[in-house]
């Protein structure tokens, strides 16, 4: 067995997170020790080379090597916070979800993968996906891969009406938001950008229609953000209201939001850029804690709301 096969076999070893003996090894492969200690030498150098996100390193307690993950690598904590965030999103069916938090604790070594798999597992178990049932990752990269080469497509859509439709967009930007991913895109048929969710694009295919945006047109993903509430398109405006709940609540749903006052009951007066249509749906659902001040034409919108609302109860 050549020293190349048996460097292998120690760098396998030790990314399945085994500590590593000398004196073992050379029992194990009828070696000197020293030839052993050359193939510790070797995968320093190499792991060094490549820029790996490890350190080799001799656990004298232990009497053996390891690898060590660099403090700036992944890290358990890291892996297991960004599980989290995706079983609560119910964005992937049960198989892609299953595929990415597989993959995502491969990146971290044997020991904080069994470190973290009990910390998951009751809502692995439990997690239900939202009801469209459609595979998106393949979709989404897809997608994504149009917008920096501006290539205008034709999609079949099937809108909330179940009704399938043909639409030529010109993709602009990919989000998630409230469990659905979306794509955003200019749409000439109404000259303003749209939102479509990706679960509902059956198909599409390259339009020979030329569309073209200026880089100020553009759609930002983080400055829409800024904005936009549930994916509703609308009318920007300045949004001023009271609220009597938890600031903080308040505060993060508008990303823009800035407290103009505070009042003697601790209520306060928030003001913040935002699209109407969303805002006014998440202001809505807040009932007795908020009363919109601004602009006039929200407050009558959201007057007739609730008039709506207590009528349906009539």
């Amino acid at each position: 067995m050549n020293a190349a096969y048996r460097q292998l076999y120690l760098f396998q070893q030790l990314l399945s997170d085994h500590l590593l003996v000398k004196q073992q090894l050379a029992d194990q492969f009828g070696v000197d020790p020293r030839a052993i200690q050359r193939d510790f030498h070797q995968l320093k150098t190499f792991i060094a080379d490549q820029h790996l996100p490890y350190q080799l390193r001799y656990r004298r307690k232990l009497g053996g090597y390891q690898l060590v993950a660099h403090a700036d690598s992944i890290s358990k904590p890291l892996i297991l916070t960004i599980v989290k965030i995706l079983l609560a999103s119910r964005a992937l069916t049960q198989a892609e979800m299953a595929t990415t938090i597989n993959g995502l604790l491969r990146l971290v070594p044997q020991r904080d993968q069994r470190d973290i798999q009990p910390i998951i597992s009751n809502e692995r178990l439990y997690y239900q996906p939202v009801h469209h049932g459609q595979p998106l990752l393949q979709r989404i990269w897809e997608l994504s891969q149009l917008i920096p080469r501006q290539m205008a497509i034709t999609i079949n859509y099937h809108n909330r009406h179940h009704v399938v439709e043909d639409r030529t967009i010109l993709p602009q930007a990919v989000i998630f938001s409230e469990y659905y991913f979306y794509l955003v895109a200019y749409t000439p048929r109404y000259q303003a950008v749209r939102y479509y969710r990706i679960d509902r694009i059956s198909d599409y295919h390259r339009s020979p229609e030329k569309i073209t945006r200026n880089r100020a047109q553009r759609v930002e993903e983080g400055h829409l953000r800024h904005y936009l509430q549930y994916m509703q398109p609308g009318d920007q405006v300045a949004l001023q209201f009271e609220f009597f709940g938890i600031i903080e609540a308040a505060l993060d749903r508008f990303p823009t939001a800035k407290v103009l006052k505070r009042y003697p009951d601790g209520h306060v007066l928030i003001e913040a850029e935002t699209i109407d249509t969303g805002a006014q749906m998440w202001l809505l659902s807040q009932g007795p804690l908020v009363k919109v001040v601004a602009p006039a034409s929200l407050v009558a919108k959201i007057q007739a709301s609730l008039r709506a609302s207590l009528d349906r109860y009539h």
